[in-house]
């Protein structure tokens, strides 16, 4: 079983009740599946990249920062990760030894370091993730307008499910 995922599947449904509807059941359980293969994907990505889970999501938000043409740093990284100054140096010094990323300084800024991605970085990423993602997008291509809108609401609202309750202010 891949790591970081229960396996719930049994003919005993441990975690539903008797009375729960069948469709319910099957479409939480495709959810599992869902989340095992992306669990297993994972996985794959540290192997075939050799690379951590958050090494590999700072990369990811690189790339999408300079896709979205701002000028990632490793003060954005930090909030992005939420990790301490100190991790994101290490992650950064792994990044740029591994021919992913350099530092370079930002053209008004001087106190300021940019971090940009090597052509190397883009390679890898699409040799390790490129296929897989095609073939998401031909998945997500595959439902009609009404349903893709009917999977974003029950994905969104899943993740919020999932996510710790939002304490009020007062509260803290």
């Amino acid at each position: 079983m891949p790591d970081g995922t229960i396996e719930s599947s049994t003919p005993e449904r441990y975690w539903y009740d008797g009375d729960d509807d069948d469709r319910t059941v099957a479409l939480l359980e495709a959810v599992r599946r869902h989340r095992a293969a992306e669990a297993e994907m994972r996985r794959r990505l540290r192997v075939d990249m050799d690379m951590g889970d958050t090494d590999a999501a700072a990369l990811r938000w690189i790339v999408a920062e300079e896709r979205a043409d701002r000028s990632p740093t490793s003060a954005g990284l930090a909030r992005e990760l939420g990790v301490t100054t100190a991790a994101t140096v290490k992650i950064v010094a792994r990044l740029i030894a591994s021919g992913d990323l350099v530092r370079e300084p930002h053209p008004t800024d001087r106190r300021v370091l940019l971090l940009r991605t090597l052509p190397e970085a883009h390679v890898r990423l699409r040799r390790t993730l490129g296929e897989m993602h095609d073939r998401m997008r031909r998945v997500a291509e595959s439902f009609d307008p009404r349903e893709q809108r009917v999977l974003i609401r029950f994905l969104d609202e899943l993740a919020a499910a999932i996510a710790p309750p939002i304490e009020p202010e007062a509260a803290r």
